[in-house]
């Protein structure tokens, strides 16, 4: 376990993939092994300091074709080397066999690697893996097969990482000078599913799936997300189920994609937003009417309780006053990540600079904060009435007047849940959930401590609170496979 610590930092170095260059598409000509990029970057080194040292080797991720790592080769390569007895270092990406980056600075130096004694490459390394472990490559995120080089306690660790046989994220990790596996491990996951809390007890289904949404009708339930989630990608089996009975059984219902909103209208009809579309009418026995296409991916969207749309794409707001019977198009005047939609109408959006727009007839007018040194962390609108989450506190004021009022939270909020009439509030330290009030302004209360979840969303219905929940994943011992 000491040993799966101190290489964490290594994956860090490795998964922060730099494209160096645009390039799609290239053959395998350009691509070299590990040791073959460390003797090219080593004449560099050599060229700015003589005495320059290796200390570190990782590949990169590019969609340049090729094998991807599947013969122990890369197409591009970071390699750092340091002055001993000195803080200088140098930074060299290497990219089909020619330096793009070289780039010196100071920090603390790394253990020095002692190359000469190195007697396993990359591809050596991958064949041993694949031997023993039946590694496979890296599907969504470090794709392919990826390799580090580094000292641990001394001796030269080659890693090779990529995925186990039920396609989790893994590492295997070798002596470079004499073969021998140091370490074995994967990224399993635990938690995740539906929770159900009712008069205080917890109950989960769905477990070990990524429930990325959950949403309450008037008799009916809809949860959504992934059955099979690995750690970068919960988009594998995508699903989306309706309940009648309060969760006792479910419904698979028809999606031609991933489900990433839905809710129900005040008639109990179900509405639902793929990546690029959105639907109206889904039933159990129908996938709905489509009512909306976009030619780029829908990042953001809201409804009113009387069932105003807006839709936040590449820079538009798409807005319906009549359920996707027609749609009105306007230009956002910065880049939005929060769209809110009130029931008269009123189309807000909060922008990564942390400032709130309202769309007026002449364009755009930004909103004052409560305080003149506050920055709304998240924003919501029930009905003609704006919620926001700041570091002094969570404020309200309805749309036409100016005036903010406080509601009484006892700790900080950092994240908003609206359904329907109901607010959620998310503590910055993601350790307790709050129903706000919306008509009490002081009915505040505390409903569920969080401990160990993920939780991505959440609703209520009648006395049980529904949870949305999604794993986390720790490193394990990786076990050789058994061979069929």
């Amino acid at each position: 376990m000491r040993f799966i610590k101190e290489t964490a930092c290594l994956l860090v170095i490795l998964l922060v993939f730099i494209n160096l260059v645009s390039h799609v598409g290239a053959d395998s000509d350009g691509e070299i092994t590990l040791k073959e990029a460390v003797d090219i970057g080593l004449q560099r080194a050599k060229e700015w300091n003589e005495n320059a040292i290796l200390t570190s080797v990782n590949s990169v991720d590019e969609t340049m074709g090729g094998s991807r790592g599947e013969t122990g080769k890369r197409f591009k390569w970071f390699l750092i080397f340091i002055v001993p007895s000195t803080d200088d270092y140098a930074l060299i990406g290497i990219s089909e066999k020619k330096i793009t980056v070289f780039r010196t600075s100071k920090q603390t130096p790394d253990s020095p690697i002692p190359y000469d004694e190195i007697k396993l490459d990359s591809s050596d390394v991958l064949k041993l893996a694949k031997d023993k472990y039946g590694l496979k490559q890296g599907e969504d995120w470090a794709t392919g097969f990826h390799f580090t080089l580094a000292s641990i306690n001394g001796k030269p660790i080659i890693d090779v990482v990529g995925n186990d046989r039920d396609k989790r994220f893994a590492r295997i990790s070798f002596n470079a000078q004499t073969g021998e596996v140091v370490s074995a491990v994967h990224k399993l996951p635990y938690g995740g599913g539906l929770i159900a809390r009712h008069k205080g007890s917890d109950t989960v289904t769905k477990k070990g799936m990524a429930i990325t949404g959950v949403v309450a009708g008037k008799k009916n339930l809809v949860v959504w997300g992934d059955k099979k989630p690995t750690q970068f990608s919960t988009t594998k089996q995508p699903f989306i189920e309706w309940s009648h009975n309060n969760g006792a059984t479910w419904i698979k219902l028809q999606t031609n994609d991933y489900v990433t909103h839905a809710w129900f209208n005040k008639k109990d009809q179900l509405y639902a937003a793929l990546e690029k579309e959105l639907w109206s009418n889904i039933t159990s026995k129908s996938k709905g009417t489509k009512i909306l296409s976009l030619d780029h991916r829908i990042e953001n969207i809201d409804y009113s309780i009387n069932n105003h749309i807006v839709v936040l794409s590449n820079g538009q707001v798409y807005l319906t006053m009549n359920q996707g019977g027609s749609w009105e198009q306007a230009v956002v005047p910065k880049p939005f990540y929060v769209i809110q939609i009130s029931n008269r109408g009123d189309v807000l959006g909060l922008t990564e600079e942390k400032e709130i727009f309202q769309k007026t007839n002449d364009g755009w007018q930004q909103l004052t904060m409560p305080n003149s040194d506050d920055e709304p962390y998240d924003m919501k609108v029930i009905k003609n009435n704006l919620f926001i989450t700041t570091k002094s506190g969570v404020w309200t004021r309805n749309l036409q007047k100016e005036n903010w009022k406080k509601i009484k939270i006892d700790e900080s909020i950092g994240k908003l849940i609206k359904k329907g009439e109901k607010l959620f509030g998310y503590t910055d330290s993601g350790e307790a959930i709050f129903s706000i009030g919306i008509k009490d302004k002081s009915k505040s209360e505390k409903v569920f401590d969080v401990k160990d979840a993920i939780i991505f969303d959440m609703d209520l219905m009648g006395d049980t609170l529904w949870l949305a929940t999604i794993p986390n994943y720790s490193w394990e011992e990786m076990p050789i496979p058994e061979r069929k």
